[in-house]
């Protein structure tokens, strides 16, 4: 058995995909089904189940891909350990969010904070699943997502099995985005009845279940509907017609079209922002200092009603 063929089964986890994990890695399909076969034969297991849908891992097949994970990590950290001196003026960490202004606002403060020192910061705007598998697999120091009511206790159960922490930074009701100019934006709540007929935005992708969805809304019941999957499209969009997006209401200056406004959605739940963290990590000085301008972009940015 080699390190490639466990990037190989670790990325096929990773998209659920043999040709997908082969595009990701720049390499043939064939190559990375020679090498799980190979691995197969080796071990004498099964490693994946091929369907109609996809490939499903065994349950050997499973447990093949925790100890992957961890022989991957545990080389990552020799190799970064005889390289700390070349690294030690180095800051450099991941975040993983779901489609934040104020995270982003955060990060530019941050950078302003590292301007005398060399820094890598990677970012990844995400759906909801997404973010904290990025945190389990350690691909992220740190996930910023939201809970409601609704699915609080899923997630509570989810993390307890993952081994995640989930630490709450702000309670917010429930908002709708759209712009000044459309004809709702003269009321002081908004009903999800009045909404009916204008095209709704939404993160969540059609695949994923409910309870990963970046807002609280069953889309079953909507008759316009449209899919994105980065900030950009929603922020012109919104500010260009009169479609709606449901989230924090939290306006963030210089990171949204300024035609974007907020207002209270009527009978909504509550948005419960927080950081998502393994367990067995402890979060760097350069994390904490992040975090601060987090707290500080999202607090400046609330609904005034908050």
């Amino acid at each position: 058995m080699t390190p490639q063929q466990f990037r190989y089964i670790v990325e096929i986890a990773k998209h659920n995909s043999i040709s997908k994990a082969a595009s990701a890695l720049y390499v043939t399909q064939p190559s990375i089904s020679r090498a799980v076969r190979e691995l197969e034969t080796e071990l004498g297991i099964t490693i994946l189940d091929r369907t109609n849908k996809g490939v499903v891992f065994t349950k050997e097949g499973t447990e093949l891909l925790f100890y992957a994970k961890t022989l991957l990590e545990q080389m990552e950290s020799v190799v970064h350990h005889f390289n700390k001196e070349k690294t030690m003026n180095l800051t450099k960490f991941s975040i993983s969010s779901q489609h934040y202004g104020f995270a982003i606002e955060a990060v530019a403060n941050l950078m302003d904070y590292f301007a005398e020192r060399n820094y890598e910061l990677t970012i990844r705007e995400d759906k909801t699943f997404d973010v904290i598998d990025d945190v389990y697999a350690s691909r992220s120091i740190l996930g910023i997502l939201f809970l409601t009511d609704l699915n609080k206790h899923f997630f509570e159960r989810y993390f307890t099995s993952k081994q995640l922490t989930f630490t709450p930074i702000a309670s917010l009701k429930q908002h709708v985005f759209l712009r000044k100019e459309h004809p709702l934006a003269h009321l002081e709540c908004i009903t999800l009845d009045q909404l009916r007929d204008y095209p709704y935005l939404t993160y969540q992708q059609d695949d994923m279940l409910l309870h990963f969805a970046e807002e609280a809304l069953n889309v079953d019941n909507i008759g316009k509907l449209v899919y994105l999957k980065d900030r950009g499209a929603m922020n012109n969009l919104l500010s260009n017609t009169d479609s709606y997006n449901l989230g924090t209401g939290c306006i963030v200056h210089n990171y949204m079209n300024p035609n974007i406004i907020s207002i209270p959605l009527e009978e909504s739940n509550m948005i419960e922002v927080g950081l998502v963290k393994r367990n067995d990590v402890h979060l760097p000085d350069e994390v904490l200092v992040y975090i601060s301008f987090l707290k500080l972009a999202l607090k400046k940015s609330m609904p005034k009603e908050i």
